[in-house]
């Protein structure tokens, strides 16, 4: 199987400008997108934009997907239904490989599933359909990432507020966990569709280093040459918090945050796949990255 006509749909979230970058700087590849009608993001002018209705209508996407050789999905979570329309119609056309929308936390831990089901169990279910479709010719590859680093460092959602110069920790901090680098992602997607046999109907498991919460704040604090104003919070209590709500009935990004960081930062949700020998670094030919170099870069701006 030789993969050369890929088409990206999602380009134009927090993670699908690093694949893009990835697919259409590598000459191997020919590199479309797909993207609705009602979406005002903006694509490289060398890269074809299939627009199609914000429905994905079966017709719309037969058009875009015959002659491709791979999918690859960044799309929510919540569009459960939209994935499986759309591997519907990759089956219909051909298509070779589909990567689904995981790129997150390892949602074949029961543990995590069960913490939060209303996030993972959709993906599962995007898994569930592809394992399905094997029959057809349909392959998949699975990419579990866990935190996007550099994204989450950069926008808080790691705890750290680097204008503020100040961190809140989860527990003792110690916890180590496997994250990424949004263009390590994109390199990792890239080098799964360039060895499709390695690749084919798994997980992998990809990761630019380990780190706690306790390296991270030693890593900022080295860079800024200031001691940060740390707050350290219960994670069992957080855990609590958030659960409590959600039998009220409340589900607001609140209650999401809290959860997922539980998840990353406290041993039991499969976080530190790399320890426990479930990493895909060397199969997909990804070099460990610098938690120093990465601080640096993203304190920079």
């Amino acid at each position: 199987m030789t993969i050369k006509n890929v088409i990206l749909i999602g380009a134009g979230g927090n993670l699908g400008p690093s694949i893009l970058s990835a697919l259409t700087s590598d000459p191997r590849f020919t590199v479309s997108v797909l993207s609705r009608h009602s979406s005002t993001s903006t694509f490289p002018p060398q890269v074809t934009v299939h627009r199609i209705s914000d429905a994905y209508p079966e017709a719309e996407l037969l058009a875009a997907f015959r002659g491709q050789d791979a999918i690859v999905s960044t799309l929510s979570h919540a569009a459960t239904g939209a994935h499986k329309a759309i591997i519907d119609a990759a089956v219909a056309a051909g298509v070779q490989r589909f990567i689904p929308s995981e790129f997150g936390s390892d949602t074949q831990n029961a543990n995590l599933r069960a913490l939060l089901p209303a996030v993972f169990g959709p993906k599962i279910e995007v898994v569930d359909y592809l394992r399905a479709q094997e029959a057809t010719g349909l392959t998949w590859t699975a990419v579990i990432t866990g935190a996007f680093f550099d994204w989450g460092l950069r926008v808080g959602f790691l705890g750290f507020d680097l204008a503020a110069r100040t961190a809140t920790v989860l527990g003792d901090g110690a916890t180590e966990w496997a994250t990424t680098n949004l263009a390590q992602i994109g390199r990792a997607v890239r080098n799964a569709l360039l060895a499709p046999e390695k690749c084919a109907n798994r997980y992998v498991y990809v990761s630019s280093f380990t780190v706690s919460q306790n390296g991270i704040l030693a890593a900022l604090e080295k860079a800024t040459g200031q001691q940060w104003a740390v707050t350290r919070v219960d994670a069992e209590a957080v855990k609590r918090a958030a659960l409590a709500r959600m039998a009220k009935g409340e589900f607001d990004l609140g209650v999401v945050t809290d959860l997922i960081r539980v998840v990353h930062f406290v041993d039991g949700y499969g976080s530190n796949y790399v320890e426990a020998g479930r990493g895909s670094n060397e199969l997909l030919s990804l070099e460990t990255e610098s938690l120093d170099e990465t601080v640096a870069r993203v304190l920079k701006g």
